[in-house]
């Protein structure tokens, strides 16, 4: 399998570009399928000008690689998602069977289990999506669940991803900002580093793991120090211009219940997405959020000083 390319799919998103760079640094040849032609940059990296949703560009993408990283999703237009996130999957895994690849991870999201009961979430936890991207997603994962012939399926969810993009906004002191911290201080922010979810990526890759499919869900949530109270205040400490803290939150009960009244549904702030799972199958976390957080913020220090 290493002698071979790794087909990245959205390896110019934000964690397929951390994936990819991961990758070509321990040496692997890497192709990333691509509509926007942009230069590999890389003597490793190889772009290959086509689209997920066509079956001959992917054919032609697929060729000489033994491995797919699937990470390219729509998360924005809702009329996309179909098209996107189920029918190219379908065609991908479709074409990955048809080239006899030996691994396929695809990325997926804790927001598929959608409406939660238990405080608790694992990978044994049902689904219940609330809205059509989490739908699209419990449909692709479905569609790759029926797994490859001689080889290996690894679905990975994360919770969200940060990394110094994602962060941007919460350096934002707007009156907006400033009353949902007040609103939603106590609640946790599900936040997940983007270079622990790349690395656990590759774990699964690397693992050898005996089931020919395995789902893991990808969460710094067992972490102390995980609400949105919590994740400004290490900002704030680390970041002079980040927004001071605010003093105090609403009870969890308050969120809950006006999200009840707005959309008819809510899960509870308190939810715990578990990575047990993959820390069982022998994953440590590079970094975790807290100190996923320190690196950004000072990733952010440098820019401002560069």
């Amino acid at each position: 399998m290493e002698r071979r390319r790794i087909l990245v799919t959205g390896g110019t998103g934000l964690l397929g570009r951390e994936l990819v760079r991961r990758l070509v640094t321990s040496g692997q040849r890497v192709r990333v399928i691509s509509r926007t032609g942009v230069p590999a940059g890389h003597d490793l990296i190889s772009m290959y000008h086509g689209d997920i949703r066509r079956l001959e560009d992917l054919r032609g993408a697929i060729r000489g690689c033994g491995a797919v990283f699937h990470c390219a999703a729509e998360k924005n237009d809702s009329a996309r998602m179909t098209e996107t996130n189920v029918s190219a999957t379908r065609l991908l895994f479709d074409v990955a069977s048809e080239a006899h690849v030996k691994f396929f991870l695809h990325l997926s999201s804790v927001g598929v289990v959608g409406r939660v009961r238990q405080r608790v979430v694992d990978e044994s936890s049902p689904c219940s999506p609330t809205n059509r991207y989490e739908e699209t997603k419990l449909a692709a994962e479905r569609i790759v669940s029926a797994g490859l012939e001689g080889g290996k399926v690894m679905i990975l969810r994360p919770t969200n991803i940060f990394g110094v993009q994602t962060i941007l906004p919460w350096l934002r002191s707007t009156l907006y900002s400033r009353m949902r911290l007040v609103l939603q201080g106590n609640e946790h922010t599900h936040l997940v580093y983007i270079e622990d979810v790349a690395a656990a990526a590759i774990f699964l890759w690397q693992a050898g793991i005996e089931e020919p499919v395995e789902t893991f869900n990808v969460s710094s949530d067992e972490e102390d120090g995980g609400t949105y109270r919590d994740a400004q205040a290490l900002l704030a400490s680390l970041i002079e211009a980040a927004p001071r803290p605010v003093k105090r939150s609403a009870p969890l009960f308050i969120p809950h219940g006006l999200r009840l009244i707005r959309r008819g549904f809510s899960n509870y702030g308190d939810v715990i997405y578990s990575s047990r799972k993959l820390r069982e199958a022998g994953f440590h976390f590079p970094f975790g959020r807290r100190a996923g957080l320190v690196q950004v913020a000072g990733a952010l220090q440098e820019q401002d000083s560069a």
